[in-house]
Parts: structure tokens; C-alpha cells; sequence
């Protein structure tokens, strides 16, 4: 599927354009393409089935890897265009750039909650509450697809998922997972239970945060509605933790228990930990 396209050289040529534009934050803030960088990326793009607009590969690459650009080219039905090696590591994201990257329309699991009715299939979902850095969303996207939660929410105010760090970081699970953006916390079914995820004591008065993986605790029994039923397991800021607004319509809270002195975990180990003994303690047939 080879074609015979002018090597891209130039600063200017469209396509390179369109790649510093997916690389501008500001720009980014509609989510109209992709920008995947790498081998596994641009591979998981295509085995998702996302439309291909282009597909640039370094000639390097081409003959170091010619039985995988033949197979990415075939998966995804783009001929691969021919670019620069500088030009192409001028124009990356990463570092290291591996010498192939691919410009692709959004998964058709993605939604904005600010121009459709925000509406959840069954199960646990994840809400994430201003979660910034985006190497961090991509990490617990990825934890998110393998727990088998329902779909991942972002409040507005969290790092969008179309950053190239935050694709990278997921490994291909943004490209698959169903995905919510902008979601203010008042968007949340009243009827879905909502379960705040903080190393803060209770507010005003309040029960204490259950506390999980503590035997006597955080077994069926104890947790009770909370894993009997469809929820939102909701995470903070990495620095600040959960809005006021989220705490206010929290159902409850949960906490995970830490050896002294350290008070709290990563947003991406506290909401994988989290995800994954909820999806345990549920119910067979409500697990996914």
C-alpha cells in the first residue's frame, strides 16, 4: 500500500502545521483530531477503528520496521506519507520521538457534556475532579479499562484527553474507554450513588469515610448499597483533592488507610487501588 508522496520537509506543509496545532494546549481545548505518536499508539488507533486522516512515517522507520508499517497502513487504509526525521522530532511531543506518528479523528465513545445529555450505561463509573496533570489521566484511564469500570468522567477543569501525553500515558485505553468531558458534578444522576475518594476526615459532623481494605470494613457486609448498586467513585486534584461541590454530594465518603507519615497516595494509585476493590467487592452480575 505504498504511495509516492513527496517526502514532508517544510516547516509550513499542512500536515506539519495541523501537528503543532494538536500540540498547542489552547488549541486543543476542542477536541476535533489526534495527535498519536509511536508504534503502539498509532497501532491501538487503528485497531479501534478511528478514522485515519494521516499516517507519517520517517523513512527510518520504514526500513527498520517495514513489515509493521505495511500492517499499520493496512489496518488503518492510509498510505503512510514520508517525513523528515528532524522535521518529524521538531514537530513531536515526546523526547524520543520513534519515528512514526498518525493524525485521527476523536473515538466515537467520546462526549462533551456541554453539547450532548450526559447519559450512563450501567455499572461503576470514574469521575475524575480536576485532575491536571494529564500523564496522571492517562495512567488511571488505563487502570479504569482494566478494572472494567463503565466509563471515565471528567469534571471541567481536568486534563483533556486528547493531550498526546495523557494518550501515551493510557496505552490505547482512552482511545477504547467510553469518555465524558466537561461533566459539572450537578450533571450526575441524582439516582447514581456518588463515592467521594479522600484522606479527609468528615465534613461537618458528618460519618466517617468507610475505609477500605481493612478487614471487618470494607467487606460485603459493611459496604453494603455502596457496592449493590450503580455509582460514581469520584477523585481530586492531586494537590487540593475533591471539590466542595463534589464532597457536598458525596453519598458517602471512602478513604484508603496509610502508615504514618505519609497522608495520602497519588490520584493515580488511590484511584486505582479504589477501582479495583469496588469492582471486586461488587456483585458478580454487576461487575463488568
Amino acid at each position: 500500500m505504498r504511495n509516492i508522496s513527496v517526502m514532508i520537509r517544510s516547516r509550513n506543509n499542512p500536515q506539519a502545521r495541523t501537528i503543532r496545532r494538536l500540540r498547542n494546549a489552547h488549541a486543543r481545548r476542542r477536541i476535533d483530531l489526534l495527535l498519536l505518536e509511536g508504534p503502539h499508539l498509532v497501532e491501538a488507533g487503528a485497531q479501534a477503528g478511528l478514522e485515519f486522516h494521516h499516517l507519517l512515517a520517517t523513512p527510518e522507520f520504514g526500513t527498520a520496521h517495514a513489515e509493521l508499517l505495511r500492517r499499520l497502513e493496512e489496518r488503518s487504509e492510509t498510505a503512510a506519507t514520508p517525513i523528515d526525521r528532524d522535521r518529524l522530532h521538531e514537530q513531536a511531543d515526546v523526547d524520543a520521538p520513534q519515528g512514526i506518528a498518525a493524525i485521527v479523528d476523536p473515538p466515537p465513545g467520546w462526549h462533551s457534556a456541554e453539547d450532548e445529555t450526559l447519559v450512563l450505561t450501567p455499572g461503576l463509573h470514574l469521575y475524575l475532579d480536576g485532575i491536571q496533570n494529564p500523564g496522571n489521566l492517562g495512567a488511571i484511564a488505563r487502570s479504569t479499562e482494566a478494572a472494567g469500570a463503565a466509563s471515565l468522567l471528567l469534571a471541567p477543569g481536568t486534563a483533556r484527553p486528547n493531550q498526546p501525553r495523557a494518550l501515551r500515558a493510557s496505552a490505547g485505553s482512552l482511545l477504547r474507554l467510553p469518555v465524558w468531558t466537561d461533566v459539572s458534578i450537578d450533571l450526575i444522576p441524582p439516582e447514581l450513588l456518588l463515592l467521594a475518594l479522600t484522606a479527609q476526615p468528615s465534613r461537618d459532623g458528618g460519618p466517617p469515610p468507610k475505609v477500605l481494605f481493612t478487614p471487618g470494613a470494607s467487606d460485603r457486609t459493611q459496604l453494603g448499597d455502596l457496592i449493590s448498586s450503580d455509582a460514581v467513585l469520584a477523585v481530586g486534584n492531586e494537590s487540593k483533592g475533591l471539590s466542595s461541590p463534589v464532597l457536598d454530594r458525596a453519598d458517602a465518603l471512602l478513604s484508603i488507610p496509610t502508615s504514618p507519615p505519609v497522608e495520602s497516595l497519588n490520584a493515580t494509585v488511590a484511584a486505582s487501588l479504589a477501582l479495583f476493590e469496588l469492582q471486586r467487592l461488587r456483585p458478580t452480575e454487576q461487575s463488568r
